[in-house]
């Protein structure tokens, strides 16, 4: 197995050794900051802050700030190739584990966003060892067509632009090429629904595991701009290929209700929020740190 050579940007907090360790895996296309620093994470290819994708009122804390509070060490990092291969995130996992693994004696608990619950799962395909808990967070479990999207989104890099925040037509054409450049990017088409990464995904439960996953049922992405997402795609996207990610209670904007639900899982719930917003909803976090307060020695 081929190791990482650079030093990945790891963020820890140490906390009681009682308490499994709680190591949280972002999703595609961001960082670290998403879950330490959210007032740091940028979105839409680095251009815009991640409160554009979230409600004004939505306090920009995650559940990595909960449970450190509660007592848990907590741990993550920002993967060195956040749109490439999962494989080479899983790899990153395996050796951050190993580093820390004397912060884990009493277990461990991955809490995982978007691709990161994939990131989870393949690493746990091939370990020996069991967590305490898997807790994934809008990840696409069946897929995503997000891919697809592709060709229907070039005609709005213009217009939408403008609606977030009045970008002159060539800086919203950069914006949106740098999305499209996302889009097509080898780890998102791992994402599709039928991949290789999907038909070769071999995981199973784990024995004495709590396995959890939550879903978003709000396809609204753009929360902080007045507009409507679904409303403008379904003008340019026919509705006999409308993707159920970007449907009312179907999705959250991303990932699907249907296939955000873990198939060997204990236990799910939807809220209605978005891809983003699920990470710093508060009673999506407040259910997170009951789900995992048992765990504490």
């Amino acid at each position: 197995m081929p190791r990482i050579t650079v030093k990945p940007d790891i963020r820890f907090r140490k906390g009681d050794s009682r308490c499994p360790l709680a190591v949280f895996i972002h999703g595609m296309g961001v960082n670290a900051d998403f879950w330490t620093d959210p007032s740091r994470a940028k979105v839409l290819g680095g251009k815009y802050p991640l409160q554009i994708l979230l409600a004004g009122e939505m306090e920009p804390v995650t559940s990595y700030a909960d449970l450190a509070q509660l007592g848990f060490s907590v741990l993550t990092w920002s993967q060195a190739r956040p749109a490439g291969p999962i494989r080479t995130a899983v790899t990153e996992l395996r050796q951050i584990l190993e580093e820390y693994s004397g912060h884990g004696r009493n277990g461990v608990v991955f809490i995982c966003h978007s691709r990161g619950g994939l990131v989870a799962r393949k690493y746990l395909e091939d370990s020996a060892s069991s967590p305490r808990m898997v807790m994934t967070i809008a990840t696409p479990h069946a897929g995503t067509s997000m891919a697809k999207w592709a060709a229907f989104i070039s005609p709005l890099a213009s217009a939408l632009g403008k609606v977030i925040d009045n970008l002159g037509k060539r800086e919203a054409d950069t914006v949106f090429r740098r999305i499209l450049r996302f889009l097509g990017s080898s780890g998102l088409r791992e994402l599709l629904p039928g991949s290789e990464f999907y038909t070769g995904l071999k995981d199973a439960k784990k024995q004495d595991v709590r396995y959890v996953s939550i879903g978003g049922t709000n396809p609204d992405l753009l929360k902080a701009v007045a507009v409507h997402l679904p409303e403008l795609l379904s003008k340019i996207i026919p509705e006999s290929i409308f993707p159920e990610e970007m449907r009312d209670g179907l999705g959250d904007g991303l990932v699907s209700t249907a296939s955000s639900v873990l198939p060997y899982g204990d236990e799910h719930r939807n809220y209605p929020q978005n891809h983003a917003s699920l990470l710093f909803d508060k009673t999506v976090r407040d259910f997170i740190a009951e789900a995992v307060r048992p765990l504490m020695g």
